[in-house]
């Protein structure tokens, strides 16, 4: 009986391994049936990206609660670097300086109740028409005085992760117009 157990586990397992060597999975594509609701939040994500990357501080103003707190973890070689806080009102302040970049995602997911909302996504960067890195956005929005506003933002940036999130063969891509920088093809 041991030995009956022993071999169902071993062809179970192997059942479970990938060839050396292949692909990672890529995750599912979520078919999900977006409300107004979901449509409007995903609007302000849409236009706080827009905002972040073409460097438009009232805009930025307008979506932003600046007495937040975001989020950031960069992740170096496959190794997570601790979790870093920004001040949102740091997203406000004019850089003269500042490079134009595209952030675009894609299978958002909408959590909401009331007054509060959650999207989370993959996304890609990509500056100077090149991609930089990827990563998880989960952007966390109040609505207040008739409108959705960004609370805060948690976000991963991971060099060599693109693929395996779907940039590249991602549909349904957001935001797609109203860059300055390359246009998102």
């Amino acid at each position: 009986m041991r030995y009956a157990i022993a071999a169902a586990l071993v062809v179970a397992v192997s059942g479970c391994a990938t060839a050396p060597g292949a692909a990672p999975a890529r995750p599912a594509v979520q078919q999900v049936v977006l409300d107004a609701e979901d449509e409007a939040i995903l609007k302000t994500v849409d236009m706080f990206l827009l905002a972040i990357g073409n460097h438009d501080t009232v805009m930025l103003d307008e979506l932003v609660i600046v007495e937040g707190v975001s989020w950031f973890q960069r992740a170096e070689s496959g190794e997570l670097k601790a979790v870093e806080p920004f001040m949102n009102s740091g997203m406000i302040e004019p850089d003269a300086d500042a490079d134009p970049f595209i952030e675009r995602y894609w299978n958002p997911i909408v959590h909401k109740r009331g007054g509060l909302a959650q999207v989370w996504a993959p996304y890609e960067l990509r500056d100077d028409g090149v991609q930089v890195h990827c990563g998880i956005d989960a952007i966390d929005l109040v609505y207040l005085d008739g409108a959705w506003r960004i609370a805060s933002v948690l976000s991963s940036l991971e060099v060599g992760v693109c693929e395996a999130l779907g940039a590249g063969t991602a549909t349904g891509v957001r935001p797609r117009d109203g860059w300055k920088e390359t246009p998102n093809q």
